[in-house]
């Protein structure tokens, strides 16, 4: 868990500025620089941006310092409002801190959670906050777990992909998921028939809400104290109680957070532990016994329940006499001791036996029956952990699995009560499905040190394959990492069996239809495409009613299986399982649905499956507000029928292969040699309109297919068009200059490079994921993939990453172009003269190699900016003339529905960062949580009670943009101006929104 940064961790240079020393962590590079006043900067602290930034303040070739703007909120590896920049040569470039976006799943992927059971990833929604999810760990090639910090959602693409395994499991992803094989994590729409994908067979139970009743309450730990002859003289009772208060165990109930490690704690004990109150004062103690390596993760469970305990490795010898003869068997084993009345108390009052459990048994408690399977689970898989043998081979057989036997102890005396607690384990396996074959009790009695007898009684559980199956991937096994493994490796083996045995069944009905029916039987097998010999075609076609399939020879044995299965992987219990078919699903309705999660290796279970987690432009008209107020609706309208949005819209110009690349290399120029473009638009464009350094031939086929059909497109998400007027001028020469004045009519276009940037994001992360090791580049974070500038894979990132900034020039130029032509289509029938013209074209997401002045030095550096925007001072090279002796427009989009504003570059962000400033207001509530709380056609009734006039595709998309999901831009904007790296000169106020 990465180290908590608080307020007083930082130094405060001035009123708006803020540093966290590179002494903060000695992993640190540079230091971390915030702008915020200190509202804002506890609003910083409230997610995971600043530790973001501190982990980026890690990479190698860093200068200056990790600056985070007042808007900022986390992003994918690296803050939204992050800048950073890196030394050219000897730098690194990475598409995390430029600008990434997400991959998803289906609303009904199953995610597994650290208890055992799973849920929908969309009901996820309401409370991913508390959810502690099953991950990978990679370095210690174990299971673990992980809180989510970000949920993520958004509408389906057009096509999504079912992948279906060889075993028969599956799962439905965007193209672009990542799913854990031998060489890293791979998106779906690069994985074939055949590849291998981590596979994890643990299945668990779908979760329910539990009761909020009460299961043990003070009278009732009263009560076994008192049984066991505590008095209360000292307070000891008293004492014991308190404890369990204080650690919120008493009251305990089903909804208790604690229950369920109280549950695997009751499991494991009930099997392989003793407890009892010793000595005189009676005093609560806990041993239990296994492998120090499994005690250790009961011991970590009891560090959360409040409790320690002391572990140990000790020989212990065990002595089991029958009438006949003696056996004695020495070996060593771990011991975990914890020394506790209260917790003591508690497992009792729970209904754990004190004691020796084979003079009394005892009997699963009836509040155990009434929990959630889920609970119940937890129970059972814990017990199992500790009594049930591991897996293992029939016999001779090198393929059939041994049934499991439950095995316990009895005297004579409680041979009834052992009976029927074996019954009850019976009882709750059935309801997980899982069938068992009776009791059995030895005949022959074991004699006990004391004289007296017990016997030995064994729960059978069915052996077959689907029973197997159930038992190991439906209950599993808790606090016994070996065991596990073998379940969870052999239950993946039946699998494998089973769905090879069904393939060839179905062959060999197919293949006898076809024969009967006097059809081509070398059709059929073609089709399957299942190899099959001479022997099972003939038997298949003569067999008057075809028996089951057997396995064919060259399946592989249970030991060679689970070596080749598990290469690698360590005994976690997940397997490489091969991928059968990839299938295309279209026209899929609903949303898809990702997280961020905390752990380093940013992986979790789907479906068992192990997986992974722009800019604006402003156009001013010579119109006023009165003017364009009578037909502002028709206009609005117009507009959003001429600019298509929505995920997966197409727009009016397709392109050749040929036509996007020149697309990809020139930029906003192609738009201007196509009539898209007034020279003068070029002009007012950062890099007027075109990268000169791209490459179309860097740039991904995956990322062509994804673009070819969306040039002109506005997308959807927090894109969009929107009418203002001008409200408020702070800078009337700047304004002048620009063209701007009170009471004047403009429009703003935010959009990027919709599918085609993400998509070269996308690409090269992974390209960069494969090379890395080979340049010893340490990662603080995963999602921090990246390259050293100079390297192959860096360039190439570089001029791919141009084609993307080329993309959306020419992008918002086509809107721009359709935005006058909605002008047009409106006004000119009504006799209203009027032209629009751009004020400035800026990116916000962008990687560019530029020269600063850090330390004292001129220095060639590569610039990151996420969520944030070039602020370039007077006299900086590249600017239009118009604003040379000004500095650069900078346009601030508000959220729906609040002010905007337009910003110079200063000479001050070009000394403290980099020429950089904020990009807008920054989210303070996301996507998920802003649909739960607002809804759209309220929202779009307040906005219209306001007089702005909403065109919008969808209302959920709507919810997601309200102006309460974002911090105040007013105050967001008065930290720039006053920090110096920004200098207001107007605002906007809007009148018309067009969304998708």
């Amino acid at each position: 868990m990465a180290r908590e940064i608080r307020k007083q961790d930082f130094r405060r240079i001035n009123e708006y500025l803020w540093e966290l020393p590179t002494s903060f962590d000695p992993r640190m590079n540079v230091p971390v620089r915030i702008y915020a006043d200190e509202e804002l900067l506890e609003d910083a602290l409230g997610d995971l941006s600043v530790h973001q930034a501190v982990n980026a303040a890690s990479l190698p070739g860093l200068v200056g310092a990790v600056v985070v703007m007042p808007d900022v909120h986390m992003g994918y590896g690296f803050p939204i409002g992050g800048v950073m920049a890196s030394k050219v040569p000897g730098g690194i470039i990475s598409p995390g801190a430029i600008g990434y976006d997400i991959n998803c799943l289906t609303g009904d992927a199953r995610i597994l959670h650290r208890f055992g059971y799973t849920r929908a990833i969309q009901e996820l929604a309401q409370d991913w906050s508390r959810a502690e999810l099953i991950c990978y760990n990679t370095r210690s090639t174990c299971l673990d777990s992980t809180p989510i910090i970000r949920f993520l959602h958004r509408p389906a693409d057009p096509v999504l992909y079912r992948v279906l395994t060889r075993s028969g499991d599956e799962i439905i992803a965007t193209g672009d998921h990542p799913f854990l094989t031998p060489e890293g994590m791979r998106p779906v729409d690069e994985l074939q028939p055949g590849d291998r994908i981590a596979f994890l067979p643990f299945e668990g139970v779908p979760y329910e809400d539990p009761p909020d009743e009460v299961i043990v309450d003070i009278p009732d730990v009263e009560r076994i104290l008192q049984e066991a002859g505590k008095d209360n003289r000292r307070g000891g009772i008293t004492k014991a109680i308190t404890g369990l208060q204080r650690r919120g165990l008493l009251p305990l109930r089903y909804t208790s957070p604690a229950l369920p490690y109280l549950l695997k704690l009751l499991g494991y004990a009930w099997g392989d532990g003793t407890a009892g109150f010793m000595r005189r004062r009676k005093e609560g103690v806990l041993v239990l016994y296994g492998k120090e390596e499994d005690l250790a993760q009961i011991l970590d469970d009891l560090h959360r329940l409040g409790y320690g305990g002391y572990l140990r490795s000790r020989r212990r010898k065990v002595v089991i006499r029958t009438p006949y003869q003696v056996y004695e068997t020495v070996g060593t084993t771990g011991e975990l001791e914890v020394n506790s009345t209260g917790l003591v108390a508690l497992l009792a009052a729970m209904g754990l036996p004190l004691g020796s459990k084979t003079e009394h048994g005892g009997r699963i408690p009836e509040w155990l029956k009434r929990a959630p399977l889920w609970q119940q689970r937890l129970f059972l898989a814990a017990f199992f952990g500790a009594e049930l043998p591991a897996p293992a081979l029939h016999g001779r057989s090198a393929i059939k699995m041994r049934r499991p036997v439950l095995t316990i102890a009895c005297t004579e005396h409680h041979l009834a009560e052992g009976y029927r607690f074996l019954a009850d384990i019976a009882e709750m396996l059935e309801r997980f499905g899982v069938r068992t074959n009776g009791i059995y009790v030895e005949k022959r009695a074991l004699l006990r040190s004391d004289g007296s007898r017990s016997r030995i009684l064994r729960l059978l559980i069915s052996g077959d394959t689907e029973n197997l199956i159930r038992l190991f991937t439906r209950v599993g096994v808790e606090y016994n990492m070996e065991r596990r493994f073998l379940s969870l490796v052999s239950a993946q083996y039946l699998k494998r069996k089973q769905a090879v045995r069904q393939a060839r069944q179905a062959l060999r009905r197919a293949i006898a239809a076809a024969y009967r029916q006097g059809q081509p039987v070398q059709a059929v097998l073609e089709a399957a495409s299942i190899p099959v010999n001479t022997r099972f075609i003939t038997r298949s076609m003569w067999e008057a009613q075809p028996k089951g399939a057997g396995l064919p020879r060259d399946f592989p044995d249970f030991p060679t299986y689970m070596k080749q299965a598990t290469e690698g992987l360590g005994r976690s219990g997940i397997v490489w399982e091969e991928i059968d078919r990839i299938e295309r699903v279209e026209d899929y309705k609903g949303e898809v649905y990702d997280f961020t999660v905390l752990h380093e290796d940013h992986n979790f279970v789907a479906n068992g499956f192990v997986v992974s987690n722009c800019g604006v432009r402003l156009l001013a008209t010579n119109l006023t507000v009165e003017q364009i107020a009578p037909h502002l609706a028709e206009l609005a309208t117009r507009i959003y029928h001429n600019c298509p949005s929505g995920v997966g819209s197409e727009g009016h110009v397709p392109l050749t292969a040929r036509q996007l690349d020149e697309v990809l290399a020139e930029g906003a120029r192609w738009a201007l040699r196509h009539g898209y473009a007034r020279p003068e638009d070029l002009e007012c464009t950062e890099e007027f309109g075109c990268m000169p350094n791209a490459d179309p031939d860097k740039a991904t086929p995956k990322a062509k297919e994804r673009g070819k059909d969306q040039l002109g497109t506005l997308g959807a998400g927090n894109h969009f068009i929107e009418v203002d007027v001008v409200d408020e001028i702070f800078d009337p020469v700047a304004a002048e200059r620009m063209g701007l004045f009170k009471g004047q009519v403009a429009v703003q276009i935010h959009c990027g490079s919709r599918g085609f940037g993400h998509q070269i994001c996308t690409d090269y992360l992974q390209r960069f994921e494969r090379v890395i090791h080979k340049y010893g580049i340490k990662l603080p974070d995963k999602e921090l993939m990246c390259a050293p500038i100079d390297s192959p894979e860096g360039q190439d990132y570089i001029k791919a990453m141009a084609c993307a900034a080329n993309f959306a020039f020419c992008n918002r130029q086509i809107l721009a172009h359709y935005i006058r032509k909605s002008f047009e289509e409106v006004l000119k029938p009504k006799g209203i003269a009027h032209d629009v013209w751009q004020v400035y074209d800026i990116a916000h997401n962008m990687g560019k190699i530029e020269t600063h002045e850090i330390d004292g030095q001129r220095m060639t550096v590569c610039v990151h900016r996420k969520g944030a925007t070039r602020a370039w001072g007077p006299g900086s090279p590249g600017l239009p003339k118009k604003y040379a002796d000004i500095g650069q427009p900078v346009l601030i989009p508000g959220s729906m529905g609040t002010a905007s504003y337009v910003l110079l570059g200063t000479p001050g962000s070009m000394a403290q960062t980099f020429g950089s400033t904020c990009h807008g207001a920054g989210r303070v509530m996301s996507r998920a949580q802003a649909k739960r709380e607002i809804r759209g056609e309220k929202l779009k009734a307040e906005l219209e009670s306001q007089g702005i006039v909403v065109r919008a595709g969808s209302m959920a998309g709507l919810a997601e943009e309200a102006p309460r999901a974002y911090k105040d831009v007013s105050r967001v904007v008065e930290v720039v101006h006053h920090a110096g790296i920004a200098k207001k000169v107007a605002r906007l106020r809007p009148i018309a929104v067009i969304k998708g």
